[in-house]
Formats: C-alpha cells, structure tokens, sequence
C-alpha cells in the first residue's frame, strides 16, 4: 500500500495551492470538463479527446480479429480449437506437454461466450486457465503462461516517423522499458533486449510484450487526452455503462445473483473472476445486502464489493468481480498528451512528482513498486498504472488544465525577486540536515526568521523522504515485482529527504547554486583563466542529477500561467 508520509502531505499541499480547491478524490466518474478559455490566456493547445485507445484488433491477424459470435457451456479444450478450426479456416495445435506439466487436461470444461466480438478475446480469457497464445506461420499455438513467457522472438520497428516527430532514442528505450510488462535484461538483469540499426529498433521479447509494444508506438504516433495502448473498444464502452445509474435492492441475495441482476440492468457484461475470488476465500454464493436507488453502477459495485475485499477491473472486454490484490496487479499504459500543462523538462519534472504525489499509487519511484511515469517527449507523457490510478492521473491532468484556463497569465519576464515562494529540494538525506543548519548561514543570513528577525520570511524544515536504491556501479535500482528481494538484496539503501524551503526568489537562485555546487563542487580552473575563471553554477536547478527529480515550486499566493 502506499505510504502516507509528512512529504506527500506537504507535496499534496503544493499542488492544491495551484489547483482549484477541490478533493481529487471521489470523483472518477466525472467526465473531464472542457473549461472555457479566457482571452487572457492566450496559445495553448488544443488537446484531442480521440483516440481514447489502441484497439488490439489492428495488431492482430485477421482471422482472429474478425467479430464472431459462439456461446460455449462446458465445452472442452479440445472442442473450442475443433470450432476454431472449422469456422477460421487455421490449423489449431495445443502444446499437449506443457499442458501436461501443468495438470491442465485437454477436456478441460471452458464456459464463455462471445456476441460479434474479436476471436483473440476468447483466447485471451484462456488466461484464467493458465494458458497463452501465439501465431506462427499462419498455425495458432495453444500453450502454457510459463511456456509462452519463455519464448522470445526478435521483431524490428522502424520508428523513423517518431524520430522526425521530436522522439529520441534514449527515450523511447526508456519510454518501451518503462511502459510495458517486461522483463528487460538493462532493468531486470533478465528478459527482452532492444538494439538500434539506423532507424530501425529490433527488439527480443515475448509475444505478448511485442503486442504492448506495437501498441505503444501507435499511441505515441497518434494519441489524445487519454489513449490507452492496447485496450479493446469494448472497454470504452463498459467505461459508459459503469457511469449510469441503476436501482439495487439486495437482501442477503448470493453474490452471483448480484452480479446477474448488475449485468441485466446495465447492458454491461459482468462476470466473477472465480480463481481469484477462491484465492481470498469468497463463495460465489456469498450473501450481500445492499438499497440504492439512482446510483452509477461504479458506485454501486464499490459499495457492494468493497466489505469483502472485492473490487472490479476491465480485461479483455469483461467486467470482471476480482481481489484487490489481483486488481493491483494488472496494469495498463496510457499516453496522455500534455503540451498545455508543460512545455520543458523543468514542468515536465514537476508535473510527475506533483502525478505521484497525488494520487493513490502506489508508484515505483516514491513506494518501491507500483506504477512508472516517463516522458516520451516534451508534453508526451506515458503513465503504466491500474485502471483506477490511470483514472486519477487523468482527474488530476483536467483539474490542472482548469485552473490554468480559469486562471489570470502572469509574466514570466518581470518575476518579482522579493516575492516568496515555497520550494521542494530532494537530496540524499546526510546533505539535507547539513543544509538544513548551513542555508541561513550561507545565503542572505538577515532574510531569515529568527528570535532577532521574526519579520523576515525565510524558513526551512527537513522531512523524510523515499529511499534509494542504488546498484554495485552506484545506479539507480528499480525493483520489479518478481525478483524484487534478489535486485534490493544485492543494492544499497540510500536515506533521501527534502528540505522545504520559503524565502524570496532571489534567495532561492542562490540556494540553487549552493546545492549544485555542494553537489558537485568548483567546475576545475582552463588553462589559462586562473582560479577564478569560471566561478560557480549558475540558474536554477532544473530537474534531473543525484537530487532526484528537481523542485516543486508553489507561490504564494499561487503562481498562474
């Protein structure tokens, strides 16, 4: 769970200081407002509501994408590859070892049905059997999870259209690493590899990564408000459903006739994810007693659900009733266009941190394991969370986006320097005590609040902040959930703090200043400058280095653009 921590308090105090003050929270089934734009915010971007996502159809071959219709009540594995056979025409094969080794029987009883959906969908929710898929030479192969998680392919990707859209290499490595299910051998020490050749990236990874990863791409070629990467277009419309209102009456009525009368008053094709409900002990006949009357079905389920540990999630054209451990565990990639909320690595920086300090998480940079964000490009940002916490991020992106339009442009060109502002600098935690005593020594000693100068307004605190993990070479270490105690066992836990500063802008160039030069010390003299040549760093400490992911900076009062 996430942790909650003095820092992401007063980090979540930052934000709401810029924002409108409202809870972010509670309010997942509003739909995003498009606030009017006032003309004294002039030349800001217009964001797209399309695509809203990458549908997997487009990946597949055609003979898997075609909408079918097929009910099955009982049937075996062995008749659903017969059906798939006759009626797509393609040679069906069932690696009868690896079923084997797993004690999956090919006369497995499978209950599913389909109504003029893709075919790759029913193979998909074989997921709950263990088993996984794959096409090769026109022969659909029917296996284990840990069989196909074993088999690699190399796939090239020309990118040349994203490299002459603005997109580095660096960072679409980082951004195809980052964003999809992995493993990687630079992350994970085991896994997929990618190389470059020209403008083509050749990439070894399992079928199922590479499917994440042409969906990736599309979405970074074309992407909206929110476009999810490889989600189905029956989940946009479950996403409909969740928001209209339904009357429930339930008196100790079993848990699957709930979930029945749900899904009949709805329109919206709700299941119970048995082998998960089985794993945390809850019977499908499970009493539940539940009144409301012109509630969202997404409230209504969250009620419901919520005294027995249960919630929902959205996978492969089903709402399916699971745990909440299982829920966590299934993350998704969206990529969400952000010209209007920042236009360098300075905002972009901010714009993160302010992402992962305010919403529920949890997030692998602040809790050690979670969700990841990273920026393809400058106002690209690509976020891999749950459906819950994509739904947050994207609550906290529109609530932004109000504030600046209903909010008055200040120039940027004639900032006042006495103005005061409260600033969040994250460091290892040894530098941040000795600055914490050291600052008001070094910098502008008169400017800060003492017994002496109660009037002047600098002050300074130092809050815990999350730990570092950093490798043998010292890099930094992100810790995957599988193989996560191996990677932390062999690694160094570094303490990190922030020191939150107020003083005026002008003591805050100079702190700045202080800081990089603690970091890095005196840049060594040229040849023929002298000592002092070249004198200390100068501007503002922009995001990046060994203190993380640079400041946060909240007015006060508040900033507007």
């Amino acid at each position: 769970m996430t942790r909650v921590s003095l820092s992401r308090i007063i980090c979540a105090t930052a934000l709401f200081a810029l924002l409108e003050p409202q809870m972010l929270r509670g309010q997942d089934d509003e739909q995003p407002v498009q606030a009017p734009l006032p003309k004294s915010v002039p030349n800001l971007p217009t964001i797209a509501d399309e695509p809203k996502t990458v549908d997997p159809a487009t990946l597949m071959p055609k003979y898997l994408a075609t909408p079918v219709s097929v009910n099955f009540t009982e049937a075996s594995l062995r008749e659903i590859g017969k059906w798939i056979e006759d009626r797509q025409k393609i040679p069906v094969l069932f690696d009868e070892t690896a079923l084997s080794e797993e004690g999956i029987p090919l006369g497995e009883p499978v209950t599913d049905h389909l109504q003029d959906a893709p075919l790759y969908l029913l193979l998909n929710r074989l997921r709950s059997l263990g088993l996984a898929w794959y096409v090769d030479d026109r022969i659909l192969h029917i296996t284990t999870e840990k069989s196909a998680s074993a088999r690699m392919a190399t796939e090239p990707y020309n990118v040349a259209d994203l490299l002459d859209a603005g997109y580095k290499l660096d960072a679409l490595n980082d951004t195809i690493s980052t964003a999809t299910s992995g493993p990687w051998q630079d992350v994970d020490g085991t896994g997929g590899d990618m190389q470059w050749l020209g403008d083509v990236q050749f990439i070894r990874q399992t079928v199922q990564v590479h499917r994440e990863i042409a969906g990736l791409l599309a979405a970074l070629r074309r992407h909206g408000r929110q476009t999810f990467t490889l989600d189905p277009p029956q989940h946009m419309l479950l996403r409909e459903k969740l928001q209209q209102n339904v009357d429930v009456k339930f008196q100790d009525v079993p848990l699957f006739r709930a979930v029945e009368e749900l899904a009949a008053k709805s329109g919206a094709d709700i299941r119970l994810d048995m082998p998960s409900l089985r794993e945390v002990r809850v019977r499908d006949r499970e009493p539940v007693s539940l009144v409301l009357t012109e509630r969202k079905l997404s409230t209504v389920l969250g009620v419901l659900l919520s005294d027995h540990g249960l919630t929902w999630i959205l996978r492969d054209g089903v709402l399916w009733i699971t745990s909440r451990d299982k829920a966590d565990s299934q993350m998704k990639t969206a990529v969400y266009d952000v010209r209007d909320l920042c236009s360098n690595s300075d905002e972009s920086d901010a714009l993160a941190d302010a992402i992962m300090n305010q919403t529920s998480g949890p997030w692998t940079n602040v809790d050690g394991t979670g969700g990841d964000t990273v920026f393809a490009k400058s106002g690209t940002l690509v976020v891999r969370q749950t459906e819950r916490g994509l739904r947050e991020v994207l609550e906290l992106l529109e609530t932004y986006r109000k504030a600046l339009r209903v909010s008055k442009p200040r120039d940027r060109d004639v900032v006042d320097p006495k103005e005061v502002v409260t600033r969040y600098y994250r460091m290892y935690d040894g530098i941040a005590e000795d600055l914490q005593k050291l600052l008001p020594q070094l910098v502008l000693p008169e400017s800060w609040k003492s017994e002496q100068k109660p009037a002047s307004p600098g002050t300074i605190l130092k809050v815990a902040s999350g730990p570092e993990l950093l490798g043998s070479k010292g890099q930094t270490v992100v810790t995957p959930g599988s193989g996560a105690a191996k990677t932390q066992a062999n690694s160094l836990v570094v303490p990190r703090a922030v020191i939150i500063v107020r003083q005026s802008r002008q003591a805050h160039d100079e702190i700045a200043k202080v800081i990089r030069l603690v970091e890095n010390g005196d840049p060594p003299p040229i040849t023929g400058m002298g000592l002092g040549g070249i004198g200390g760093a100068g501007g503002g400490m922009g995001g990046g280095g060994s203190f993380g992911s640079g400041f946060f900076s909240v007015p006060q009062p508040p900033i507007h653009r």
